[in-house]
């Protein structure tokens, strides 16, 4: 079972994480997606909901905000973020997939688990209930504990996890899910066996490493570079092709020694059957969001990746990402 999620889909479309914070933007796309009715040729002409189906202050969250900050100067209205979680995104993401009209005012933001969920019987909806537009970060996972944790490294750590199977807790975004599944890589490529715990965001998991009650996360760096700065946590190892150029002394598990290169992806949806007019005009702003310059320097000072895929190019890289979280998932069913 491989465990390079990344360095496979960027095969398909382009070259992988851009972990230095930089953009890379690939040429405009449509959205092969039709509505009835025609897109108003004014279109937007009131504030628009961005729904997140995480809790505030997660990586998501964090994210969204900064995206959205200067929407005004891009799109001509305002972009509202609406924090909806529970139920591993199931909350916020059925509402797009199952009552909200196509009609641009309301969307979210999406990352691979619409793809591959409800597979798993954990979702009623999937990729086909929503319109991509934009794709705007990648990130890879990050193994994190308290600071005064009695692992000193990844090997101390996951010697403890084979002599004590399951004795280790690990928390995530919940069953299933990509951070879920960036755990069952570790297990599948170390050859240990961890106790999964979900938590509905980073927010919530950092706050129980912090108190105790949970040994270890798997999230991207950025939902907890604050803490690790700030000397109350530690990353034992980040899950990407080369060490992160403004955190250089946290090691890949490449470099110890262990062949792992997954994470996760976010990116603009709204419903299914969108006007196409109403996409490109979605995706021409977001695209200029995502170049702002306010944006940049978020993501950079809480090391999230930049990668920019515009709505074609967004569709066909989401396509090779579901092929290939299924072959953690069947990891899972062993």
């Amino acid at each position: 079972m491989k465990n390079r999620i990344f360095a496979a889909v960027a095969a398909g479309t382009l070259a992988v994480l851009a972990l230095s914070g930089c953009v890379t933007q690939t040429n405009n796309g449509s959205s092969g997606q039709s509505n009835a009715s025609a897109a108003e040729s004014d279109y937007p002409t009131k504030p628009i909901d961005l729904v997140v189906a995480w809790s505030a202050g997660g990586g998501t969250d964090v994210q969204a905000r900064a995206l959205v900050q200067n929407a005004k100067e891009y799109l001509g209205t305002n972009i509202n973020v609406v924090n909806k979680p529970g139920s591993s995104g199931a909350i916020g993401w059925g509402e797009i997939a199952h009552s909200t009209k196509p009609d641009g005012y309301t969307l979210t933001v999406v990352s691979p688990e619409i793809g591959f969920m409800q597979e798993q019987g954990l979702y009623d909806f999937g990729l086909e209930d929503f319109t991509l537009i934009t794709m705007f970060n990648e990130d890879p996972m990050a193994l994190a504990v308290k600071a005064d944790a009695p692992w000193a490294n990844l090997e101390e750590f996951l010697a403890d996890a084979k002599a004590n199977p399951g004795k280790i807790t690990i928390g995530n975004a919940g069953p299933g899910l990509a951070w879920d599944l960036a755990t069952t890589a570790i297990e599948e490529a170390a050859g240990v066996e961890f106790t999964h715990v979900p938590y509905d965001g980073a927010s919530t998991a950092v706050q129980a490493i912090l108190g105790g009650t949970l040994d270890a996360m798997t999230y991207s760096i950025g939902e907890v570079r604050s803490q690790v700065e700030a000397g109350e946590m530690r990353v034992l190892a980040i899950a990407s092709e080369e060490q992160l150029k403004a955190l250089p002394n946290i090691p890949t598990f490449k470099s110890e020694g262990h062949d792992i290169v997954t994470g996760t992806f976010r990116g603009i949806a709204g419903p299914a059957g969108m006007d196409p007019a109403m996409v490109k005009t979605l995706n021409e702003a977001f695209v200029k969001m995502a170049k702002d310059k306010g944006f940049i320097d978020v993501m950079e000072s809480n090391s999230f990746g930049i990668k920019v895929l515009e709505t074609d190019e967004f569709q066909t890289f989401f396509g090779n990402a579901k092929e290939l979280y299924s072959e953690l998932i069947e990891a899972q069913k062993k």
